[in-house]
């Protein structure tokens, strides 16, 4: 999906900007008063400017709306433009198109991190093994997914199952079912609360006898 497609889902709504913002305004360098008008003008996107409109429905000084929408300019976030009506009257319109084109930014960007992890992941498992996966093995990749392990503990998992010398899937579905029942979230969990007695408990089982496939 390019840029252009995701601005325009982003302005026709379907995705919840506000909700998304709210989770990681920190990364926006927003105050809350900041955020709280930028959600206000995100309704009122291509609307007339009104200060005073806005001082009242928000209960904020007029003055404090103006230093606001001053900084929210001063952060890329937003313009207000001066456009002429059908009336050729000119008139200051809110233009949110900089922060539409922030979060497009920041949208792609995770996904394109996420999709490359993705396919590391993928990568990193055949590489261990050397061979490709089967179809099943990659659904079983998925369900790992989707049951919330982290690509970075299912890389984990795949090198522990090199270094005990198996090629098997189900071997690591082992070692994530262990790490999950034990709150093993990243490699930092691992590497802190591992330790030999957990290794033999977990490694040195049937699993070691199990064939190659799945």
């Amino acid at each position: 999906m390019n840029q252009v497609k995701l601005n325009e889902l982003i302005k026709s709504k379907i995705i919840n900007i506000p909700l998304y913002v709210l989770k990681m305004y920190k990364e926006f360098n927003l105050t809350t008063s900041e955020m709280v008008l930028l959600f206000f003008l995100y309704d009122k996107d291509g609307e007339i400017f009104d200060p005073s409109f806005i001082s009242q429905n928000l209960n904020i000084e007029l003055m404090e709306v103006m230093e606001i929408v001053s900084n929210l300019t001063d952060h890329g976030l937003l313009n207000v433009v001066t456009k002429e009506n059908s009336d050729g009257i000119k008139e200051e319109v809110i233009d949110l198109s900089p922060f539409f084109d922030k979060i497009a930014l920041k949208l792609m960007s995770e996904f394109n991190t996420t999709l490359e992890n993705d396919i590391n992941v993928y990568s990193i498992i055949e590489e261990e093994f050397n061979r490709k996966l089967t179809p099943l093995e990659c659904e079983m990749v998925d369900d790992w997914k989707k049951n919330n392990y982290s690509n970075e503990l299912i890389k984990e998992a795949t090198r522990e199952a090199s270094l005990n010398g198996v090629t098997s899937l189900r071997y690591i579905d082992k070692i994530l079912y262990e790490w999950d029942r034990r709150g093993y979230k990243k490699k930092e969990d691992i590497k802190k609360n591992t330790n030999t007695k957990e290794q033999v408990e977990i490694y040195n089982c049937d699993w070691l006898d199990i064939d190659d496939e799945i």
